[in-house]
């Protein structure tokens, strides 16, 4: 089953009030879907796509030869680094730190061995797709972390108050009813519930960003993903969470 409906699964038993602050993993997937159409014609002698290329070049029995063409088409242009040689190079896109697998001198982008030639670096730093792409993710890991912040604040007052009350009734003079012993009882279920709900949400948001650079990288071939999640998402506040953990 794909991810995007086990995600909405998990929206729609959650707390309707939370449905904002998930990522908006459908536009992100909108996005990718308009990238190959948005890398730059230098790229590509034939205006398709590097994913096109790719595909054309798997199912083509003469894709030697087209290689070799691809090669011509980029010259000097794949050399990156010491010559004969690859390497790692960053970029900024979208106001993210990008990392990617340099292609070394005379590689073709067909071959398929998810090396970056410096022509298609460059273009991912210009492409109006890529600069969206990233500035919405940063825009929902900006959102993520805000949401989780508030809720961890909030969870905590209504833990204090479900110990307040279980502290009243240990009272040898208290009284209470039969009534406010269930009452009593159903805030601590809806507490401990709601904790394994944001302890899903976290789950959750983390596997969307990890899941939507994955589906990023495999149509772009770029090397984003281990990047952005060491770099960014991991940094986090929603992917380490004690007081969460303890409350639970």
């Amino acid at each position: 089953m794909k991810f995007c409906k086990n995600l909405q699964r998990v929206v729609d038993i959650s707390d309707p009030e939370w449905s904002p602050y998930w990522v908006n993993y459908k536009m992100l997937k909108k996005l990718i879907k308009e990238l190959p159409s948005l890398v730059h014609p230098e790229d590509s002698a034939d205006g398709s796509s590097p994913a096109e290329q790719r595909d054309q070049a798997e199912s083509n029995p003469d894709s030697s030869s087209a290689g070799e063409s691809m090669k011509q088409d980029h010259g000097d242009q794949t050399a990156e680094g010491p010559a004969g040689g690859g390497g790692h190079r960053q970029i900024s896109v979208g106001g993210s730190d990008v990392e990617l697998v340099s292609a070394p001198s005379g590689q073709e982008d067909a071959s398929g061995d998810g090396k970056v030639p410096a022509s298609r670096a460059k273009a991912m730093e210009r492409s109006p797709g890529e600069v969206a792409f990233f500035k919405l993710l940063h825009s929902e890991l900006r959102k993520a972390n805000q949401f989780f912040d508030k809720a961890e604040e909030e969870f905590g007052i209504r833990e204090e108050r479900v110990r307040e009350g279980m502290e009243i009734t240990k009272k040898p003079n208290s009284i209470m009813v039969n009534d406010k012993w269930s009452l009593l009882a159903k805030s601590l279920y809806r507490l401990y519930k709601d904790l394994l709900l944001l302890e899903t949400y976290a789950i959750m948001t983390y596997c969307s960003f990890s899941k939507i650079l994955k589906k990023h990288d495999k149509v772009t071939r770029f090397d984003t993903r281990s990047a952005f999640m060491a770099n960014v998402v991991n940094k986090a506040n929603f992917t380490t969470y004690p007081k969460i953990l303890a409350m639970i």
